[in-house]
């Protein structure tokens, strides 16, 4: 990307995410100039492209039905609604980031309910075990998968405890659905009743969709709204979500990640730097071992022209080619060099590790700790 005063910057942020085919994506751009023109129909009603979008995400994504939305953060909120009303018990369990909701606040005291009904467990299964105990009070649970900072294993273990309490699963798939690969990110590790997915269902197009179980989404039958029908944003989706559903752009963001993530890696074992890189190509995130390093490195960054989400999952997109992956590799040596003061500094300790983990995710990092500690975790993070 090139911006105003001139500079040319490498785009690891790719709006939050959300670009997954590149900036400009050709293709789409194309689909939506035709739809802007008035080719694909009007906004007024049903059309041929909304079956084949609903289509297409039923397909990837599987379940009864969906609907769509236009953010995350509303669909998410829509989902969890309907299933509660449908069930008919006052409490959330949740874990991990939903969108700037008031709904989502943080409750007066760790592991109580807020004023919404909704208890965060943070990630922390034995908090999840013991709060299903109650489970006649429990409507749903809602997780934002996280899979830098989270192993199979604690999946594995969240399924078992959700199975044997028979609570609805909703998998707040926002922001790596369709990513990691066509279809849920954890469609091989959870039974979710009820999915949402939004970033890479249209390119940075707003679009957002809920799915899954009929009888749980029925409250949602009737909703609808102004820009329901609106054919520029189909059409965006249309394109991602065939494109997506070939697998090939989540191969090349993973393989070229991949490359960075090594060669980062590297450099910063080579430069002596405390620093460590969680997650791999598809995701990717850096921990530096304390804040002086954090923002010394993503000065340093910018300095290099390259777009980091400072402090959270950096995130290539499918139009990475070998040319723009070769200079972001020399540009982080580049980094790594001006960031020469801080080498030998020290090793990542668990602070940051578990910093790092809950600037992304909200919650708790995946490690072995007694109820006593993940409480004294909890709230020194929620102070921090």
């Amino acid at each position: 990307m090139t911006d105003d005063a001139g500079k040319c910057w490498i785009d690891f942020d790719n709006t939050r995410g959300s670009v997954l085919l590149g900036h400009g994506d050709p293709q789409t751009a194309e689909a939506v100039a035709r739809a802007a023109t008035g080719s694909l129909g009007a906004a007024t009603g049903w059309s041929p492209l909304l079956d084949t979008v609903v289509s297409r995400l039923l397909e990837l994504c599987g379940g009864e039905v969906v609907g769509l939305f236009r953010t995350g953060t509303s669909a998410v909120r829509a989902a969890v609604l309907a299933v509660r009303e449908t069930v008919g018990a006052p409490l959330v369990l949740s874990a991990g980031y939903h969108g700037y909701d008031p709904m989502w606040s943080p409750a007066k005291a760790p592991f109580e309910p807020n004023a919404d009904g909704v208890v965060d467990f943070f990630f922390d299964l034995d908090a999840l075990a013991d709060l299903l105990r109650d489970r006649e009070r429990v409507a749903a649970v809602v997780i934002s998968p996280d899979h830098m900072h989270l192993s199979p294993r604690w999946y594995e273990r969240a399924r078992a405890l959700l199975a044997a309490a028979a609570v609805p699963l909703i998998v707040d798939e926002v922001k790596v659905g369709l990513r990691y690969g066509p279809g849920l990110s954890t469609a091989h590790l959870l039974d979710a009743d009820v999915w949402v997915a939004a970033k890479g269902i249209a390119n940075g197009f707003p679009a957002a969709a809920v799915g899954g179980s009929r009888t749980l989404l029925k409250p949602l039958r009737e909703i609808s709204y102004t820009s329901f029908f609106e054919p520029t944003v189909l059409a965006a989706a249309e394109r991602t979500l065939a494109r997506v559903a070939t697998g090939l752009p989540q191969r090349i963001v993973r393989e070229t990640g991949d490359r960075f993530v090594e060669h980062a890696r590297a450099a910063l074992d080579g430069a002596s730097l405390p620093v460590e890189v969680a997650g791999d190509g598809t995701f990717f995130q850096f921990v530096p071992a304390t804040r002086e390093v954090k923002k010394a490195l993503y000065k340093a960054a910018e300095e290099e022209g390259l777009l980091f989400y400072r402090g959270d999952n950096q995130a290539v997109s499918a139009a990475f080619g070998p040319d723009v992956l070769a200079d972001a590799q020399t540009r982080f040596t580049r980094v790594c060099d001006r960031l020469a003061p801080f080498a030998g500094a020290g090793p990542v300790g668990e602070d940051a590790r578990y910093l790092a983990a809950w600037s992304v995710m909200d919650g708790l990092r995946e490690a072995e700790r007694d109820a006593r500690q993940t409480r004294e975790w909890v709230e020194r993070l929620l102070d921090d």
